[in-house]
């Protein structure tokens, strides 16, 4: 079992419209079937097994807390971008106070996180990391926090150029409710995998309310 700490867009809103309906496609099911595993989300703490001692009530009662601390955070206008050949939503421009927000996830809920296991970190290390990102594996969990986190909602696996440009033919349509305008991180989730292999499932959205 595994939990993450998620963006996810509030129900009923365009962007969870989006999301609901671009993953439900069965034109491209095939090329969505990895990102729906997750969930349509933006990662602030990657999934991660629980340490000794810690249980989803304590989790939650510590995210709670957290949020409870917390004003919301604009992250701007989204986009449909290429990441490294996935087709994901990223803002416009990164800005600092997401960064701030997805940094004190990642360090505030450290303690919950049992270290990761051999073949996790070979994982991770298939894709090649910089020095910077291996130091965070080793520290954090996962390569792609503080300074190398980039704000992104995964839409696809990654495409050859002719899937690509079929898949933006079918989103770009979908997309004008929700690109014009400003993305509100008015909440964290927490999403749970109850096994290896299994869909992700939000199991509290607490509104960051300070």
């Amino acid at each position: 079992m595994r939990f993450a700490l998620y963006y996810t867009p509030p129900a009923g809103s365009p962007l969870g419209a989006l999301g609901e309906r671009w993953f439900a496609e069965p034109a491209v099911a095939e090329l969505t079937a990895q990102a729906r595993v997750y969930g349509f989300h933006a990662t602030l703490k990657a999934p991660f097994r629980l340490a000794g001692g810690e249980t989803e009530a304590s989790l939650t009662a510590a995210l709670r807390a957290f949020c409870a601390g917390r004003r919301p955070v604009v992250a701007g206008r989204l986009r449909l971008a290429d990441l490294d050949g996935f087709l994901a939503l990223v803002p416009e421009r990164q800005n600092a106070a997401t960064g701030q927000l997805a940094a004190d996830c990642v360090t505030g809920f450290d303690g919950f996180r049992a270290p990761p296991g051999a073949g996790e970190l070979a994982k991770r290390r298939a894709a090649g990391l910089s020095d910077r990102q291996e130091s965070h594996l080793a520290r954090w969990g996962y390569p792609y926090v503080l300074e190398e986190f980039r704000f992104h909602m995964t839409l696809t696996r990654r495409l050859a150029a002719a899937e690509a440009a079929a898949a933006r033919a079918r989103l770009e349509p979908l997309l004008a409710p929700v690109l014009s305008e400003p993305l509100l991180l008015d909440a964290v989730s927490l999403s749970r995998q109850p096994a290896a292999g299994a869909t992700f499932e939000v199991r509290a959205r607490l509104a960051l309310a300070a």
